[in-house]
C-alpha cells in the first residue's frame, strides 16, 4: 500500500487560492487528495462538472476549500454544532464585517508578538486574558465569569449566535488568535460550555507578507489575501449551525443526481485510541456514532454519492460491517493534532466508507466483519 506521502502525488490538485483557516481536530488536510479525487469519481458518475456539496461537520472545511480550488463545488451547504465556529465563517463570509475583523486580527496579533503572551492568552479557570474575553461573549448566565467565580456547580448556557457586529467582530478575531496560540490549534469546550484550551508553544503570530515570504514558497499568500478569497467563497455558501441531521435526508431535500455527501463526524475513540475525539460540550457518544453509521447506511440505500471518514479501529469498523453495498478502505496518515510531548505525529489509519467503489485510486481495500 502507498503512505500518505505517495498518495498526495495527484495531478491537478493546487492549494495555492484558498486553504483552511484555522486547524481543527481530525483536520482533512492529508486526507485531502483522496477525498478530492472520490469527488472527481462521483463527478464522472453524475456526468456533471460541478457538484451541490454538503458537509454537516464542517470543522476546518479543508475539503471544501479545496475543491473549490479546482472549481468543482457549485453550490455548497455546510455546517457545523459549534455556534463560534459557525460565527467566525459568517463573520469572514460578511463584506461589511471583514476589513473590521482583519484589523482587529492584526492588533490583538500585535499585542500578543509585543507584550506577556502567557498573561494575554490567559485562562479559563481564572477567566482572564482572550480566554476570559472569549468566553464572556459567548455566556448567556455570565455574571459570575465576570466576577471572576468559577464555581463548579455552576451552570452555563451558551449563546446560539451574537447579535452585535461588535461581538461578532470580536469573537471571531478572538477565535482566530485562540486557534494560532492555542496548545496544537485545539478547540474544546467544558460541560459548562468554556473553551478551556491551554496556551501553546507559539510565540508569534505571523500576518504579514514579509513573515510569509522568510518561510513559504512564493506562491504563499498573506493571512489577509486566505481571509478575501475565504470570504468570496464563504459568501455564497449555505452556512447553518445545528445538528447534522438538519443538512441530510430525510430533514434536509438534497438532488441526489448533482451532490456529493462528505460525512466526517468527530473520531470514534477506543482503548487502541485515547486522543483527543470530540469538541463540543454535547459530545459524540457510541449511540450518536451509531445513528450516523445508519443515516450512512440509508443514505447509501437511497442512491446518494456519499462519502464518510473516521478514525480506523475496531469499533468504527464494526458500525459499517452490516452494509453489503458499501466499499471500505483504510488510509495511513497522521494526524494534525496529535503530537506526542517530543512533538512527534502520531502514525495513524483513517477509515473511507463510500456508497461507490474507489477502486481506481489504489487505497487498501478492506473487509468489514462485525
Amino acid at each position: 500500500m502507498k503512505n500518505i506521502k505517495d498518495q498526495q502525488s495527484f495531478d491537478g490538485v493546487s492549494n495555492t487560492k484558498l486553504k483552511p483557516l484555522i486547524k481543527w481536530a481530525g483536520g482533512k488536510t492529508r486526507l485531502n487528495p483522496i477525498l478530492i479525487k472520490a469527488a472527481e469519481l462521483a463527478l464522472k458518475s453524475l456526468h456533471t462538472e460541478k457538484l451541490d456539496y454538503y458537509e454537516p461537520f464542517f470543522g476546518g472545511g479543508a475539503l471544501f476549500f479545496e475543491l473549490h480550488n479546482n472549481e468543482k463545488i457549485d453550490k455548497g451547504h455546510i455546517n457545523d454544532i459549534i455556534p463560534h465556529l459557525i460565527s467566525f465563517y459568517e463573520t469572514v463570509a460578511d463584506d461589511k464585517l471583514l476589513n473590521q475583523l482583519l484589523e482587529k486580527i492584526e492588533q490583538l496579533a500585535n499585542e500578543f508578538n509585543e507584550g506577556d503572551q502567557k498573561e494575554i492568552y490567559g485562562s479559563a479557570k481564572e477567566n482572564t486574558g482572550w480566554v476570559g474575553d472569549f468566553n464572556k461573549l459567548w455566556m448567556i448566565d455570565d455574571a459570575d465569569v465576570k466576577n471572576g467565580d468559577d464555581n463548579e456547580d455552576q451552570e452555563y448556557t451558551i449563546k446560539d449566535q451574537l447579535q452585535t457586529k461588535h461581538d461578532k467582530i470580536q469573537s471571531a478575531a478572538l477565535f482566530y488568535v485562540l486557534n494560532k496560540t492555542g496548545f496544537n490549534g485545539m478547540f474544546r469546550l467544558s460541560q459548562k460550555g468554556k473553551f478551556n484550551i491551554p496556551k501553546g508553544d507559539t510565540n508569534k503570530i505571523r500576518l504579514n507578507d514579509d513573515d510569509f515570504k522568510k518561510n513559504k514558497s512564493k506562491e504563499s499568500l498573506s493571512v489577509k489575501e486566505y481571509f478575501q478569497n475565504a470570504s468570496s467563497i464563504l459568501k455564497n455558501t449555505s452556512i447553518t449551525c445545528g445538528s447534522y441531521e438538519k443538512l441530510l435526508p430525510p430533514m434536509n431535500e438534497i438532488d441526489k443526481s448533482r451532490s456529493f455527501i462528505y460525512l466526517d463526524p468527530p473520531y470514534y475513540s477506543d482503548s487502541e485510541n485515547s486522543g483527543f475525539t470530540d469538541y463540543s460540550r454535547e459530545g459524540f457518544e457510541k449511540s450518536d456514532h451509531q445513528k450516523i453509521a445508519n443515516i450512512f447506511n440509508q443514505l447509501v440505500e437511497d442512491g446518494y454519492k456519499v462519502v464518510l471518514s473516521n478514525n480506523s479501529n475496531t469499533g468504527s469498523k464494526k458500525m459499517y460491517a452490516e452494509n453489503k453495498n458499501i466499499f471500505a478502505y483504510e488510509v495511513d496518515v497522521s494526524r494534525s493534532i496529535a503530537k506526542t510531548e517530543k512533538g512527534k505525529r502520531l502514525p495513524s489509519k483513517e477509515l473511507l466508507v463510500s456508497s461507490f467503489n474507489l477502486d481506481d485510486l489504489h487505497l487498501e481495500k478492506i473487509e468489514l466483519i462485525k
